[in-house]
C-alpha cells in the first residue's frame, strides 16, 4: 500500500469482489465492515463469497482479527444491514 501513503490519503471505500475484500483483509487494511443482507437463496456452485483469499494452503488471512457488531438495521424489503468494526 505504498501508493496511499505517497498520496496521503487516509481513508478508502472498498467495494472489491471477494479476492480484492480478501487481499484487503490479509493485509489488515479494513477498519469497518457493512453487510446489506438480502432474503434470497440461490445455491449456486462456484460463487465467490465476501472475502475469498487466494493464498498458500495453510495462510490465515484473518489471523488476529476479530470483529465487533456495532449496528443492526432492518430495511425495507426484509433487507437487513450488519456494521461492524474490524479489530486488528
Amino acid at each position: 500500500m505504498v501508493i496511499i501513503y505517497q498520496f496521503g490519503i487516509r481513508r478508502v471505500r472498498l467495494e472489491g469482489g471477494g479476492v480484492l475484500n480478501g487481499t484487503f483483509l490479509k493485509a489488515g487494511l479494513i477498519d469497518k465492515l457493512s453487510i446489506l443482507l438480502y432474503p434470497g437463496i440461490d445455491g449456486l456452485s462456484g460463487i465467490s463469497s465476501i472475502f475469498e483469499y487466494k493464498g498458500n494452503v495453510g495462510d490465515l488471512p484473518t489471523n488476529g482479527q476479530s470483529l465487533e457488531l456495532k449496528n443492526i438495521e432492518k430495511l425495507e424489503a426484509g433487507l437487513i444491514w450488519l456494521q461492524y468494526d474490524v479489530h486488528n
